[in-house]
């Protein structure tokens, strides 16, 4: 593939599909596609997976508790700690939930105003 080169540092130009681009075609800008605009945040993401895993591990815990909660004779056992703690995992994940929605809400109407 042989290209002038343009500029003075020497830089070929070429285009998503390694065509040569003219140097008059850059003063249109670049290309900017609609998924790049929409790029969900790697942040967000994570919070909507580690709220729907608190609601669900909680709920779990919460449904199976009565029945792996039994006499207890050397201490507290893990069950009883987890059942202990579920109501609260899973109030915080509807939380985070209230919260996302709450903040998507807010980021969708920025977009539209």
């Amino acid at each position: 593939m042989e290209q002038q080169q343009s500029g003075a540092l020497g830089f070929r130009e070429v285009d998503g599909h390694g065509q040569p681009v003219a140097p008059e075609a850059d003063a249109a800008g670049p290309e900017v596609n609609a998924w790049s605009l929409r790029a969900p945040n790697p942040f967000i993401v994570v919070l909507w997976l580690l709220c729907a895993a608190m609601i669900a591990a909680g709920l779990g815990t919460l449904l199976r508790g009565p029945i792996s909660i039994g006499p207890m004779s050397n201490g507290l056992s893990l069950d009883f700690v987890l059942f202990t703690f579920a109501p609260h995992l899973v109030l915080m994940g509807f939380a985070a939930l209230v919260i996302l929605l709450f903040w998507h809400a807010w980021q969708w109407q920025r977009r539209r105003g």
